[in-house]
């Protein structure tokens, strides 16, 4: 094959690898023999607000196996970024650099460098955005705000998707086996595991009781089915009055359900949510729209709490089985 460039190169963070990492790659490796790819390291991000959800060598680890998957490895070469020059500001063999519209401004200055040294200036191949299902760009920051997954599937258009519709019975047989661990809450584990979400009167009481109000509460007084609850002082709360109060049919994810739990994620207030029917599937839009390395609690009858910690996994899982 012939190749437009023979030494190119391209960086990124590449946190949560996606399909628009792996259009800037497949750019990279169609128009050149050899890639340079560059990874930021975690110290550019110690006092960034932005720092990766995942650190450098595991960042490094995935890259690698994509690349190993897709026979690529012989023809390139990792380095570590410090800054955003790398070795692109003063290797004479580069010919190119692979850019996204939002890396652009750094190759200029890239070239600019290059130009005080005198190197010729590297040609820059611009990669346009990949978008995602809901035709917003796929980036790493919204898979870890928990909207779309590594392919730019939406969450929220998914669960639109099943809104109202009942979930069938071997469906929700599966959904009762716990997505994570039994867990016994107290301020300890509260402090290690903050709840982004409770769902469960039982559960939700036992956080509120030690003083922990989740950032979303799902209560229906009800437990096991059967009406025990009729106000949220009863639960500990401070107030019987519920930020909002949702109707939900039994065996059923409705459409106030997803979306008043969509508008409590995307808050900085906490809001209790009161659901006139049952909470049972509530855990389901929690864990799905919840941004990744939170933690979701729900109650799993006759055992306890179970403790979801969110993850891209987890989240598929769900997906997929619904």
């Amino acid at each position: 094959m012939a190749y437009r460039y023979k030494n190119t190169a391209f960086g990124g963070t590449f946190d949560l690898l996606h399909k628009g990492h792996k259009s800037l790659i497949a750019t990279a490796f169609n128009k050149s023999q050899f890639v340079t790819i560059g990874i930021t390291t975690d110290k550019m991000f110690k006092d960034s607000a932005k720092a990766p959800l995942e650190d450098q060598n595991k960042r490094r680890k995935t890259l690698q196996e994509y690349l190993a998957i897709n026979k690529l490895t012989k023809r390139c070469k990792i380095v570590w970024l410090d800054d955003i020059f790398g070795s692109a500001a003063k290797d004479k063999n580069l010919q190119a650099l692979v850019v996204s519209k939002e890396t652009l401004p750094n190759a200029k200055l890239i070239n600019k460098k290059r130009q005080k040294s005198k190197l010729k200036k590297l040609t820059l191949v611009i990669c346009g955005q990949v978008m995602a299902v809901d035709k917003k760009p796929i980036s790493s920051t919204r898979i870890r705000e928990g909207e779309i997954n590594t392919e730019g599937e939406s969450y929220s258009i998914f669960l639109d998707k099943i809104a109202g519709i009942a979930i069938s019975q071997s469906a929700r047989s599966k959904l009762k086996i716990p997505f994570g661990p039994i867990a016994k809450i107290d301020k300890i584990t509260a402090k290690k595991y903050p709840p982004h979400a409770a769902v469960g009167d039982i559960t939700v009481s036992a956080f509120v009781k030690i003083g922990v109000q989740p950032k979303i509460s799902v209560v229906d007084f009800l437990v096991e089915r059967k009406k025990i609850y009729s106000q949220l002082s009863q639960l500990g709360f401070a107030t019987n009055n519920a930020d909002v109060i949702i109707k939900n049919p039994p065996g059923d994810i409705s459409k106030a359900m997803i979306a008043e739990i969509s508008k409590a994620t995307s808050k900085q207030s906490r809001t209790i949510i009161v659901v006139d029917g049952e909470e049972d599937l509530a855990a389901v839009p929690a864990i799905l729209l919840a941004p990744l390395g939170t933690y979701i609690y729900y109650g799993q009858p006759k055992k306890g709490a179970v403790r979801v910690e969110v993850n891209i996994k987890t989240k598929e899982q769900i997906k997929n089985l619904l």
